[in-house]
């Protein structure tokens, strides 16, 4: 089992361990954008469009019936993530995923064996599992990611933060014997916070409700974008085995050196801080999008093993309609591929379609899975 020591995640003998992670995005939440569903209802229908997690099954549901819609996510969560991709995982050189999932999940039938699978997955290969809660009750932002866009009222609404509470000693019961799990992020980039100050009372609620099931497991704290630098000291809260955890994109960049100079910026400002804070830092989320490049990524990953910080790029795979390849995903579809139809397809023809979206059947993105393939390699010299 991980464990926090001054400045580094180490192992139960007390070796370093840096999480080179991948986020298996758009498994267990769907987001509208790299996945190829269709989103807009057809002329002259009277149907809202599909927006995010929510509205997509509920879309499914009204017009196939529960059981149908059931049916459907199941095999699109089948094709999605399957054990064969945590083999390609581990190949590329990661030994970590960040599994996202959203708090309804609990409430569905059976609905927590999906994270055990990950789990039993990730364990048989030796591999760790960071468990993120990236859509909180009420959502803690206003962002489609959190399962259901434009709502934002998780910090708002006392209950929400209870079920919160609720959930996390839940899991921490569930998984605080298991060694393959890394740990617990808390709450997603949860921006819907009015401040820090609120930002980091619900924090340490969570984290508290986290060591009520589990005292030992690593537990995640994310800065919500708020700033590196008004993140808490987690000594003075009373934290143990705490990881703090940001993440990186710079959807302004106009060129690659953009992208380096901030890149750079970024774990300059996880050094400095880590160096007051004596505390691990993880880089949750980053893409070097857009205009990364092979040499952006190999400059960013190799910095951030070299002053052991733990990392895990969003996201592994991706597919399009339209097809094509970016710094998006390690997989993906090159040419264009049928999207699925929520508002037309049958039960049939969406489970075929969902079945098209299995790993194998898509592109391997080898401009950056070889940048993954060789950091991982000099990161075996090195130890």
């Amino acid at each position: 089992m991980l464990r926090a020591q001054g400045g580094a995640i180490v192992d139960a003998k007390g070796k370093p361990v840096t999480l080179r992670g991948v986020n298996l995005g758009g498994w267990l939440v769907e987001e509208m954008w790299m996945q190829p569903f269709v989103t807009k209802p057809p002329e002259g229908s009277s149907e809202a469009p599909v927006k995010d997690h929510v509205t997509l099954w509920k879309t499914v549901e009204k017009r196939l019936g529960a059981k149908a819609k059931t049916r459907v996510q199941t095999a699109f969560r089948n094709s999605w993530i399957a054990e064969s991709d945590f083999d390609r995982i581990q190949a590329a050189g990661f030994n970590c995923v960040r599994v996202p999932f959203l708090a309804e999940l609990a409430d569905e039938p059976g609905g927590l064996a999906w994270l055990d699978r990950a789990v039993s997955w990730a364990e048989k290969r030796g591999m760790y599992v960071i468990l993120d809660l990236h859509g909180a009750p009420g959502g803690q932002s206003d962002q489609d990611h959190t399962g259901q866009a434009g709502v934002n009222l998780f910090f708002k609404e006392p209950k929400n933060i209870e079920a919160a509470q609720a959930l996390w000693t839940r899991l921490a019961k569930r998984y605080r014997k298991s060694s393959a799990v890394a740990g617990y992020d808390l709450l997603n980039e949860p921006m819907g916070a009015a401040n820090s100050a609120a930002l980091y009372a619900v924090q340490d609620t969570l984290y508290k409700a986290v060591r009520a099931g589990d005292p030992d497991h690593l537990v995640f704290i994310e800065d919500g974008y708020k700033g590196i630098q008004h993140m808490p000291d987690p000594t003075a809260m009373g934290w143990t085995n705490v990881v703090l955890s940001v993440h990186y994109y710079n959807f302004n960049a106009k060129t690659p050196e953009d992208q380096t100079k901030s890149s750079d910026g970024i774990i300059a400002d996880i050094q400095a801080e880590r160096e007051k804070r004596k505390v691990p830092y993880y880089l949750g989320e980053f893409c070097m999008e857009p205009h990364g490049t092979s040499d952006t990524l190999t400059r960013f990953v190799t910095s951030m093993q070299g002053q052991q910080i733990s990392w895990s790029p969003w996201s592994y795979k991706v597919t399009w309609a339209k097809g094509g390849q970016s710094q998006w995903g390690l997989y993906s579809n090159a040419a264009p591929i049928t999207p699925i139809d929520p508002f037309q397809d049958t039960e049939a023809q969406m489970i075929e379609k969902c079945r098209r979206l299995r790993t194998e059947k898509l592109d391997e993105n080898k401009s950056i899975t070889t940048v993954y393939k060789i950091t991982a390699g000099k990161q075996i010299v090195e130890r």
